[in-house]
């Protein structure tokens, strides 16, 4: 039996032993007092023996390449509208990276107990929180949930000045990207894949508050959005407008990111009346995600911009659209109908997915 067979095995008999109705376990007295965005203190504490050891140390063998990874810290965060080598964006890919590192560095810490792992995330977050203006613009800022995500993780070592900070940063996160009206985008991205992660940004921020209002106001943005994101049968508005599945699992992923959150909650936000168009666009997607059809991306783009990146010669812009890209939206998927297990574990998540989204 291949490596690949077995890897995958091995993952599908820990995730479907999961409870899929919640996240949270038993409650510790030290939670209370700890908002937390996607993982609970508890549940921290019990992810290494939740993450199989292969998975773990796939994630350790990313993490401690990066350790010493200085911080990336700038006043402007910009890659959206930029092509390679414009307006300093590989600059600001770097910046973006501080805050996945922030992520991963989290889980590499919970998953072995090195130090190293925590102090990286530790400088990071605080980074960051302390000095960084969000310029709310959803495109370029959407890693910040992955920076409160490893947030999660750190949390309870940190000292309560610490903590404060974070909050204090994403209470002005959540109170911007929770707005209304927007503040940044034309009228068309407060119905594509731009409000989507608006709003997981938001909602992760309003979750790490511990605000009642913003949770209740990230909600209603939910609920709201789903709709006019995603058409009849499912068909989401990004890939009418875009012509791009790439911008369809764009646009999924960070709406499966805030059920998820929610979930974590206690609170079923995916499977409210509300949006019920979200399992429907999971089954419009499948069969390209299988492999069943295929799709040329961006060939009738209705946006400018694509048609630069195909000129340009951009990869992924050209040419079928490649399974892998839903990876993370089926892994996702599964957390909410585990019929979509099998595909997630097919398309092959990256391995700091499988220990926080699955585990």
């Amino acid at each position: 039996m291949s490596t690949h067979l077995i890897r995958r095995r091995i993952v599908l008999v820990g995730l479907l032993a999961l409870p899929l109705a919640g996240l949270r376990a038993a409650p510790h007295p030290r939670d209370s007092v700890l908002p937390f965005a996607l993982t609970s203190a508890a549940r921290a504490r019990t992810l290494k023996a939740r993450v199989a050891p292969g998975i773990a140390e796939q994630v350790l063998k990313v993490a401690r390449k990066e350790a010493a990874r200085p911080v990336h810290l700038m006043a402007e965060v910009r890659t959206g509208g930029l092509l390679k080598g414009e307006g300093g964006r590989e600059t600001s890919q770097q910046a973006q990276e501080d805050w996945r590192q922030a992520r991963l560095q989290a889980l590499a810490w919970r998953l072995s107990g090195e130090m190293a792992h925590f102090e990286a995330a530790r400088q990071l977050l605080l980074a960051w929180s302390g000095a960084y203006q969000p310029s709310f613009s959803p495109v370029d800022e959407t890693e910040l949930a992955s920076l409160l995500m490893g947030f999660d993780l750190v949390q309870e070592r940190l000292n309560g000045v610490e903590r404060e900070q974070v909050r204090v940063f994403c209470r002005t996160l959540a109170q911007g990207y929770l707005s209304d009206p927007i503040k940044v985008g034309g009228p068309s991205t407060a119905r594509n894949n731009w409000h989507s992660h608006r709003i997981k940004i938001g909602t992760a921020a309003a979750y790490v508050t511990g605000d009642a209002l913003l949770i209740a106001r990230a909600k209603e943005r939910f609920l709201a959005h789903v709709p006019r994101n995603i058409g009849a049968g499912g068909v989401p508005f990004d890939f009418e407008q875009r012509d791009a599945l790439h911008y369809t699992t764009y646009s999924l992923e960070p709406l499966l990111t805030t059920a998820l959150m929610a979930q974590a909650h206690g609170d079923d936000w995916y499977g409210a009346p509300e949006a019920r168009r979200l399992a429907e666009a999971l089954a419009w997607l499948a069969p390209y995600a299988q492999g069943r059809k295929t799709h040329e991306e961006f060939a009738k783009s209705a946006v400018p911009f694509d048609r630069k990146r195909v000129a340009a010669g951009e990869k992924g812009f050209t040419g079928n659209w490649e399974t892998k890209g839903a990876a993370n939206v089926y892994l996702l998927a599964a957390r909410f109908d585990p019929a979509y297990l099998p595909l997630a574990l097919e398309l092959r998540p990256p391995a700091w997915a499988l220990a926080l989204y699955g585990a």
